[in-house]
């Protein structure tokens, strides 16, 4: 009797235990739970990482963390560099400005930059005599837009890759940081193509530069200031024409940073355009003993000797290019890879062999490549092999694109006719036709007239039973034309 009352008293005090212990766990899951729903209704906390709303795709968002100070009298850096890029005059939408109040550990940076899609992101320190800078830079995916009859963008774009500069400034002067805010500006307007903007204040970015810097920074001091030079040599060259400058600008960027990419691929362009292309190879080759697994040189080097007719030399420079970015599966270098085989393709075009072009351009837009320059080359070079549906369906797009430019509503109207689709050509044609007269240069007018005009006669070599269609369409240029 006594063993079993004593079972009894055990089962009670193991099931007092067993409802405690849920009590006590059903507590602490409310609580957790409250937290976590009070966490997620919470705004987050100004000055962190979550209050900052990532940036869209055409935006550049500049991060600014606050500077740790590791001595001498308190100085708030970082908060005002943002008040200076926040009040500087600027196109409204150019960039936008984010502080963080505490600096992010170095190796959080990158993902950071990644979830908030930034393009820049300053950090630092300072103490009684010196302020230092870490600027990580991200380049946007697109390679600015270039004003129409620009001879190219440089190589060196593609693939650009992200850079850290470590800057300087001494202690002891209003706005020590004046240089740094005016390269960032002169960044924000450079990405969007407003190079006026940008060339102006990359000028006063290089006119404020510290005077004497401390040997232990002028390493990374000429870094910053020879990127500051390929951007100028870059508005100068593909952007102005003007090469001699261009020369001067990639030049000096060179002697600042000897192994800068960028920098040598932009003097082997200006050099080219200067007629001086034996002197642009020897530079590039000499770029290749140091890396020789740099693609974007063999690309440079396939360009030039294709322009000196070294058609062997230059198909196998295009390949090897090819072959050193189809490893990768990044979105950066498969663009890259689209690019190299829409620029071998124009060159195959210029060949004559439309076939391979064709293949080439095809390949590049599978690749992600979708822009003008490309639709409108694959659809001219499809109407060249006869395939009008695959022409008519490349150039609508490109005229779709750039809604402004005559010459695709032109070639649009000439692959539907091609194609045997009389009504919507008409229609593309008589856009073309409202567009042209929108110029005011008699010379402009005629010149798309006249290309309008002379396309149709090759058509009608190509389908002569569309010899009335293409008489009518040619009277209606006519009349336009005066």
């Amino acid at each position: 009797m006594a063993s079993f009352m004593s079972r009894l008293q055990e089962d009670d005090a193991l099931r007092r235990g067993v409802l405690i212990g849920s009590i006590i766990l059903v507590v602490v899951l409310l609580i957790l739970g409250i937290g976590l729903i009070w966490k997620a209704l919470a705004p987050a906390r100004p000055g962190t990482p979550e209050a900052i709303e990532a940036a869209s795709p055409d935006e550049f968002l500049v991060i600014v963390a606050l500077f740790d100070h590791k001595g001498g009298e308190r100085y708030y850096v970082g908060a005002e560099l943002v008040n200076d890029l926040r009040q500087t005059p600027h196109v409204a939408g150019a960039y936008r400005v984010e502080r963080l109040d505490t600096p992010p550990r170095e190796k959080d940076i990158p993902q950071l930059m990644a979830d908030l899609n930034a393009r820049i992101l300053i950090t630092g320190w300072y103490d009684e005599q010196v302020i230092e800078a870490q600027v990580y830079f991200v380049p946007p995916p697109q390679s600015p837009p270039l004003p129409q009859g620009s001879d190219g963008p440089p190589v060196h774009f593609f693939g650009l890759a992200p850079t850290v500069y470590r800057v300087y400034a001494p202690r002891g002067i209003g706005h020590p940081f004046q240089y740094l805010q005016y390269g960032i500006i002169g960044q924000s307007h450079f990405w969007r193509g407003e190079y006026t903007n940008a060339q102006h204040h990359f000028n006063l970015a290089q006119q404020m530069l510290p005077a004497q810097v401390p040997l232990a920074y002028r390493h990374d001091m000429d870094r910053f200031t020879a990127a500051l030079l390929w951007y100028m040599g870059y508005v100068a060259g593909p952007v102005q024409g003007k090469w001699d400058a261009s020369h001067d600008a990639f030049y000096r960027s060179l002697t600042l940073d000897a192994s800068a990419l960028p920098s040598i691929l932009g003097l082997a362009q200006a050099l080219t355009h200067l007629n001086q292309p034996e002197r642009a190879i020897d530079l590039l080759q000499a770029a290749l003993r140091e890396n020789p697994n740099v693609w974007q040189v063999y690309f440079a080097l396939a360009e030039i000797k294709g322009q000196q007719g070294r058609t062997e030399e230059a198909l196998a420079l295009f390949d090897k290019a090819i072959s050193l970015l189809s490893v990768s599966s990044s979105p950066q270098d498969q663009q890259a890879l689209a690019d190299v085989y829409f620029y071998r393709g124009y060159y195959f075009y210029q060949l004559g062999d439309y076939e391979s072009a064709l293949s080439d351009y095809e390949t590049a837009r599978s690749l992600g490549k979708e822009d003008v320059y490309l639709l409108s080359n694959l659809g001219w070079t499809a109407y060249l092999l006869g395939d009008y549906e695959t022409a008519v369906e490349a150039s609508s797009q490109a005229a779709a694109l750039d809604s402004t430019r005559p010459e695709l509503q032109f070639n649009k109207g000439l692959h539907l006719l091609a194609a045997g689709r009389y009504d919507e050509a008409k229609q593309a044609y008589d856009q073309a036709i409202q567009l042209t007269l929108t110029y005011d240069d008699v010379l402009t007018r005629s010149t798309y007239f006249g290309r309008a005009y002379y396309d149709l006669e090759d058509l009608a070599q190509r389908r002569p039973d569309l010899q009335p269609e293409i008489q009518e369409i040619q009277q209606q240029i006519d009349q336009a034309n005066g």
